[in-house]
Protein backbone atom coordinates (compact mmCIF):
# COMPACT_ATOMS: atom_id res chain seq x y z
CA UNK A 1 0.00 0.00 0.00
CA UNK A 2 1.33 3.62 -1.12
CA UNK A 3 0.61 6.07 1.73
CA UNK A 4 -0.03 9.78 1.06
CA UNK A 5 0.45 11.69 4.59
CA UNK A 6 -0.53 15.22 4.50
CA UNK A 7 0.55 18.13 7.19
CA UNK A 8 -2.11 20.37 8.17
CA UNK A 9 -0.83 24.07 9.94
CA UNK A 10 0.91 25.98 6.88
CA UNK A 11 0.54 23.05 4.60
CA UNK A 12 -3.14 21.99 3.66
CA UNK A 13 -4.49 24.43 5.70
CA UNK A 14 -3.33 28.27 5.59
CA UNK A 15 -3.83 29.01 8.98
CA UNK A 16 -2.57 27.69 12.37
CA UNK A 17 -4.98 25.69 14.86
CA UNK A 18 -3.31 27.28 18.34
CA UNK A 19 -4.07 30.65 16.84
CA UNK A 20 -7.88 29.62 15.69
CA UNK A 21 -8.35 28.63 19.46
CA UNK A 22 -7.12 31.72 21.09
CA UNK A 23 -8.78 34.20 18.89
CA UNK A 24 -12.68 31.65 19.50
CA UNK A 25 -11.47 32.24 23.19
CA UNK A 26 -11.03 35.77 23.39
CA UNK A 27 -14.22 36.53 20.93
CA UNK A 28 -16.32 34.48 23.08
CA UNK A 29 -14.90 36.00 26.21
CA UNK A 30 -14.40 32.33 27.71
CA UNK A 31 -11.43 31.08 29.04
CA UNK A 32 -9.07 33.42 28.89
CA UNK A 33 -7.25 32.91 32.15
CA UNK A 34 -5.93 29.66 30.39
CA UNK A 35 -5.42 31.35 27.42
CA UNK A 36 -3.20 34.11 29.03
CA UNK A 37 -1.46 31.46 30.72
CA UNK A 38 -0.88 29.64 27.54
CA UNK A 39 0.55 32.75 25.60
CA UNK A 40 2.57 33.65 28.67
CA UNK A 41 4.11 30.05 29.31
CA UNK A 42 5.19 30.08 26.07
CA UNK A 43 6.15 33.57 25.13
CA UNK A 44 8.70 33.63 27.75
CA UNK A 45 11.22 30.98 26.38
CA UNK A 46 11.43 33.39 23.16
CA UNK A 47 14.07 35.36 23.57
CA UNK A 48 16.47 32.61 24.17
CA UNK A 49 14.99 31.12 20.96
CA UNK A 50 15.85 34.24 19.58
CA UNK A 51 19.55 34.24 20.84
CA UNK A 52 19.90 30.37 19.38
CA UNK A 53 20.13 29.31 22.95
CA UNK A 54 17.09 27.16 22.49
CA UNK A 55 16.18 25.30 18.61
CA UNK A 56 13.49 25.34 16.95
CA UNK A 57 12.20 21.97 17.35
CA UNK A 58 12.38 22.80 21.20
CA UNK A 59 10.56 25.46 21.00
CA UNK A 60 7.58 24.82 18.95
CA UNK A 61 7.50 21.31 21.09
CA UNK A 62 6.77 23.99 24.28
CA UNK A 63 3.88 25.02 22.13
CA UNK A 64 2.78 21.95 21.30
CA UNK A 65 2.70 20.26 24.87
CA UNK A 66 0.92 23.00 26.35
CA UNK A 67 -2.20 23.51 24.10
CA UNK A 68 -4.31 21.56 25.49
CA UNK A 69 -4.42 23.75 27.72
CA UNK A 70 -6.92 25.62 25.74
CA UNK A 71 -9.42 23.22 26.65
CA UNK A 72 -8.55 22.19 30.13
CA UNK A 73 -12.05 21.93 31.85
CA UNK A 74 -13.59 21.44 29.09
CA UNK A 75 -16.57 18.68 28.21
CA UNK A 76 -16.54 16.46 25.76
CA UNK A 77 -19.32 17.44 24.10
CA UNK A 78 -18.95 21.34 23.97
CA UNK A 79 -15.32 20.77 23.02
CA UNK A 80 -16.70 18.66 19.91
CA UNK A 81 -18.86 21.43 19.52
CA UNK A 82 -16.11 23.79 18.66
CA UNK A 83 -14.15 21.25 16.66
CA UNK A 84 -17.15 21.15 14.13
CA UNK A 85 -17.90 25.10 13.98
CA UNK A 86 -14.21 25.92 13.50
CA UNK A 87 -14.00 22.97 10.80
CA UNK A 88 -17.21 24.54 9.50
CA UNK A 89 -16.22 28.21 9.03
CA UNK A 90 -12.74 29.00 9.61
CA UNK A 91 -10.27 25.73 8.44
CA UNK A 92 -12.64 23.89 5.62
CA UNK A 93 -12.44 27.82 4.12
CA UNK A 94 -8.70 27.66 4.09
CA UNK A 95 -7.62 25.07 2.86
CA UNK A 96 -5.06 25.57 -0.07
CA UNK A 97 -6.70 24.51 -3.58
CA UNK A 98 -3.16 23.21 -4.42
CA UNK A 99 -2.50 20.90 -2.07
CA UNK A 100 -6.04 19.63 -1.85
CA UNK A 101 -5.72 19.02 -5.70
CA UNK A 102 -3.04 16.54 -4.66
CA UNK A 103 -4.83 15.33 -1.71
CA UNK A 104 -7.41 14.19 -3.89
CA UNK A 105 -5.28 12.71 -6.74
CA UNK A 106 -3.84 10.49 -4.27
CA UNK A 107 -6.94 9.14 -3.15
CA UNK A 108 -8.48 8.18 -6.81
CA UNK A 109 -5.76 6.54 -7.26
CA UNK A 110 -5.98 4.58 -3.94
CA UNK A 111 -3.39 5.70 -1.87
CA UNK A 112 -3.79 5.39 1.92
CA UNK A 113 -4.06 9.28 2.58
CA UNK A 114 -4.30 10.46 6.31
CA UNK A 115 -3.59 13.75 8.16
CA UNK A 116 -0.92 14.08 10.62
CA UNK A 117 -0.52 16.63 12.76
CA UNK A 118 0.57 17.78 16.06
CA UNK A 119 -3.40 19.05 16.28
CA UNK A 120 -5.82 17.14 18.71
CA UNK A 121 -6.55 14.03 17.46
CA UNK A 122 -10.50 14.61 18.03
CA UNK A 123 -9.81 17.77 16.35
CA UNK A 124 -8.25 16.36 13.38
CA UNK A 125 -10.62 13.67 13.15
CA UNK A 126 -13.47 16.11 12.42
CA UNK A 127 -11.19 17.83 9.96
CA UNK A 128 -10.41 15.01 7.90
CA UNK A 129 -14.06 13.77 7.88
CA UNK A 130 -14.61 17.55 6.18
CA UNK A 131 -12.43 17.18 3.91
CA UNK A 132 -12.83 12.94 2.53
CA UNK A 133 -10.01 11.79 4.59
CA UNK A 134 -10.55 8.82 6.57
CA UNK A 135 -7.49 8.27 8.45
CA UNK A 136 -6.23 11.38 10.86
CA UNK A 137 -3.15 11.37 13.07
CA UNK A 138 -2.76 13.56 15.73
CA UNK A 139 -2.12 14.39 19.47
CA UNK A 140 -4.53 12.53 21.87
CA UNK A 141 -5.57 14.65 24.88
CA UNK A 142 -6.55 13.20 28.62
CA UNK A 143 -9.80 12.79 29.36
CA UNK A 144 -10.70 12.63 32.93
CA UNK A 145 -14.75 12.40 34.54
CA UNK A 146 -15.53 13.40 30.93
CA UNK A 147 -13.46 16.77 30.38
CA UNK A 148 -10.38 16.86 28.93
CA UNK A 149 -7.42 17.90 31.50
CA UNK A 150 -4.97 19.97 29.56
CA UNK A 151 -2.56 17.30 29.36
CA UNK A 152 -1.50 15.95 26.20
CA UNK A 153 -1.23 11.81 25.85
CA UNK A 154 2.24 11.61 24.40
CA UNK A 155 4.36 11.29 22.41
CA UNK A 156 3.16 15.01 20.84
CA UNK A 157 2.78 14.12 16.91
CA UNK A 158 4.92 16.72 16.12
CA UNK A 159 8.99 16.39 14.63
CA UNK A 160 9.95 13.18 15.43
CA UNK A 161 6.72 12.22 17.16
CA UNK A 162 4.69 12.40 13.42
CA UNK A 163 6.50 9.22 12.02
CA UNK A 164 6.43 7.61 15.11
CA UNK A 165 2.18 7.96 15.61
CA UNK A 166 1.97 7.69 11.87
CA UNK A 167 4.00 4.28 11.97
CA UNK A 168 2.13 3.02 15.52
CA UNK A 169 -0.95 4.01 14.30
CA UNK A 170 -0.61 1.73 10.55
CA UNK A 171 0.47 -0.89 12.40
CA UNK A 172 -2.24 -1.30 14.86
CA UNK A 173 -4.37 -1.22 12.09
CA UNK A 174 -1.96 -3.85 10.32
CA UNK A 175 -1.66 -2.02 7.47
CA UNK A 176 1.39 -2.48 5.39
CA UNK A 177 3.10 0.39 3.45
CA UNK A 178 5.74 1.27 0.88
CA UNK A 179 7.91 3.52 2.29
CA UNK A 180 10.16 3.96 -0.25
CA UNK A 181 6.77 4.89 -3.15
CA UNK A 182 5.13 6.54 -0.28
CA UNK A 183 4.51 10.82 -0.12
CA UNK A 184 4.44 13.17 2.76
CA UNK A 185 3.86 16.78 2.39
CA UNK A 186 5.01 19.31 4.84
CA UNK A 187 5.55 22.86 5.26
CA UNK A 188 8.71 23.57 8.30
CA UNK A 189 12.03 21.94 8.94
CA UNK A 190 10.70 20.24 12.23
CA UNK A 191 8.54 18.35 9.68
CA UNK A 192 12.20 16.74 8.19
CA UNK A 193 11.35 13.57 9.92
CA UNK A 194 8.52 12.90 8.43
CA UNK A 195 9.35 13.35 4.79
CA UNK A 196 12.33 11.42 5.46
CA UNK A 197 10.67 8.19 6.10
CA UNK A 198 9.27 8.23 2.57
CA UNK A 199 10.79 8.08 -0.40
CA UNK A 200 8.62 11.00 -2.36
CA UNK A 201 9.15 13.69 0.43
CA UNK A 202 7.08 16.93 -0.72
CA UNK A 203 8.35 20.59 0.65
CA UNK A 204 4.75 22.86 0.93
CA UNK A 205 5.00 26.42 1.07
CA UNK A 206 8.20 25.63 2.76
CA UNK A 207 10.11 27.89 5.89
CA UNK A 208 13.58 29.36 4.51
CA UNK A 209 14.84 26.27 6.56
CA UNK A 210 13.27 23.78 5.12
CA UNK A 211 13.55 25.12 1.91
CA UNK A 212 17.18 24.94 1.86
CA UNK A 213 16.69 21.30 2.66
CA UNK A 214 14.44 20.14 0.30
CA UNK A 215 16.84 22.03 -2.63
CA UNK A 216 19.86 20.28 -1.24
CA UNK A 217 17.74 16.91 -1.24
CA UNK A 218 16.24 17.73 -4.59
CA UNK A 219 12.64 17.19 -3.07
CA UNK A 220 9.90 18.64 -4.97
CA UNK A 221 8.84 22.22 -3.77
CA UNK A 222 5.13 23.54 -3.84
CA UNK A 223 4.52 27.52 -3.46
CA UNK A 224 6.67 30.09 -2.14
CA UNK A 225 8.79 29.92 0.70
CA UNK A 226 7.05 31.00 4.11
CA UNK A 227 9.21 33.44 6.10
Amino acid sequence: MIAALFDLDGTLYTGHIWQDLVRHHMAARRHRRWVAAYLIWNMAPLPLYKLGLLSRTTYFHIWGETMGWLLRGWPLADAQALFEELAEEQIVPNVRPDVLERLRYHREQGHLVALVSGTFAPFLEVIACRLGVQHAIGTPLEVRDGRYTGRIVPPLCQSEGKPQRAKAYLAERDVEIDWAASYAYADRNTDIPLLSMVGQPVAVYPDEMLLAHALTENWPVIGEVES
